[in-house]
């Protein structure tokens, strides 16, 4: 039962996108064969990736006995440049990498490291419900959070999680098939839950986080600032234990620095139907545009929401 359990509160898969790409061709695929999301896929992204725990690395996985910056791989047309940055990493059916030496070996090939093992290879992904997998398509240059109480990380620009069985490290896997036979979602379930997270999220005061969801899917959009980084794990770990593991919780959170609009002499404030606010003797309803480029999104009670290009700030009155 305890290792039951312990799968169930793995299942939060958070991006935070760092930078925008569009238009990449396809990139090579890698998938995780051992450790907590066993059994996770997606592409890589273009040029050489650092793999460690450390939150600076492009592939990021916390609680799997790996150093902060443990290895650096580039994928080639059919090989893979591996440098191990710190011990105990292998290559299956080869010794063990030495330090700061890079081996190039062909493609595919399983890396070990930590208490858990990579294949990289570029075949291509399957095609969306050939598998029963959902694929969540992202940005690259993504950080993802996966550990055994859904705080590790990892960058990726697909995503495709499998309720099958993992996959082992010596089988093909376009040969394995799902062996378990899971219900159909139950969508209206997770539309309550997705409320329910909601309203988490805005009691925290993260404005910029807005949740949806799809079926057995619950998802997180917007933006968010680093120092609220620890607040939002917080509340995915709860989710995670209070749902016991019956949603996948797919986060798409850019990490933006607050920018506070300037200070705006705010002279009254109307609290009845139809509020607005009064500056410089003008009245400013929801949706009115600011001189300064800021539009009233909302008027509630002692702040008033404003957004510019997609970031939501808070104006206490």
């Amino acid at each position: 039962m305890k290792s039951q359990q312990t799968v169930r509160h793995c299942r939060t898969v958070s991006f935070f996108i760092q930078e925008t790409i569009v238009n990449e061709p396809a990139s090579p695929l890698f998938e995780v064969l051992s450790g907590c999301y066993s059994g996770l896929t997606g592409k890589a992204g273009s040029g050489p990736c650092l793999i460690g725990s450390s939150l600076d690395a492009d592939l990021v996985f916390i609680e799997q006995g790996l150093e902060p910056h443990h290895l650096r791989v580039s994928w080639h047309v059919s090989s893979i440049e591996i440098e191990a940055l710190a011990a105990n990493v292998a290559i299956e059916g080869r010794d063990p990498i030495s330090l700061n030496e890079p081996v190039v070996v062909p493609l595919p090939a399983v890396i070990h490291m930590g208490t858990m093992s990579i294949r990289c290879s570029t075949e291509a992904p399957q095609q969306a419900g050939s598998t029963g997998r959902w694929h969540v398509p992202i940005i690259p240059l993504a950080l993802v959070l996966i550990s055994s109480a859904a705080v590790g990380t990892l960058s990726t620009r697909l995503v495709q999680i499998d309720s099958a069985a993992a996959l082992s490290a010596s089988s093909p896997a376009p040969d394995i098939a799902p062996k378990i036979a899971l219900a159909p979602p139950d969508v209206p379930a997770a539309e309550a839950a997705a409320e329910r997270l909601q309203g988490e999220v805005d009691a925290a005061g993260l404005l910029g986080v807005k949740i949806g969801s799809g079926p057995g899917v619950v998802t997180a959009d917007g933006t968010i600032t680093p120092a609220s980084l620890a607040k939002w794990r917080e509340i995915q770990q709860r989710f995670d234990v209070q749902s016991n593991g019956a949603y996948t919780l797919v986060s798409a959170l850019a990490i933006k620095e607050e920018k506070a609009p300037p200070a705006i002499a705010v002279q009254a404030v109307w609290r009845g139907n139809d509020p607005y606010l009064v500056i410089a003797g003008q009245k400013y309803f929801a949706g009115a545009l600011l001189s300064n480029g800021w539009i009233v999104k909302e008027i509630e009670d002692g702040r008033v929401l404003l957004t510019r290009n997609g970031q939501l700030a808070a104006l206490s009155y």
